[in-house]
């Protein structure tokens, strides 16, 4: 799913609430607190403003822990290189967290798709 298909969803509430459930449960389980207002509106920069931290400190101090999170949070190496390699003038940590952001939001579409009603 490319990010220009993603877009008609980025207005659906409900699904920009569990995007940010699913972000808050998964930096839960590596030590990380990650606060979501429910103001669905703000979401995107209220998420992306929390996550540039914490992949900033995470690519100075701990290389590992970051390869263990973008693997729980299903994003490849490949994808990151690819992704990094196309936007050369971003710095690190908001490609990583516009990727995390996108990789939850695909998620939470796929089980709205595919889950029994």
């Amino acid at each position: 799913m490319n990010p220009c298909e993603l877009e008609p969803y980025r207005l659906d509430l409900a699904l920009i609430r569990e995007t940010a459930d699913r972000i808050t449960k998964d930096f839960d389980l590596f030590g990380f607190v990650i606060n979501f207002s429910g103001i669905e509106n703000a979401a995107y920069q209220e998420l992306i403003d929390q996550l540039i931290p914490v992949f900033t400190t995470l690519l100075k101090n701990d290389r590992q822990k970051l390869m263990r999170m973008l693997y729980v949070i299903d994003i490849s190496e490949e994808k990151l290189a690819a992704t990094i390699k196309k936007y050369p003038k971003e710095n690190m940590p908001a490609i990583i967290s516009h990727l995390v952001i996108e990789r939850e939001l695909q998620k939470a579409i796929t089980r709205r798709v595919f889950s029994p009603r």
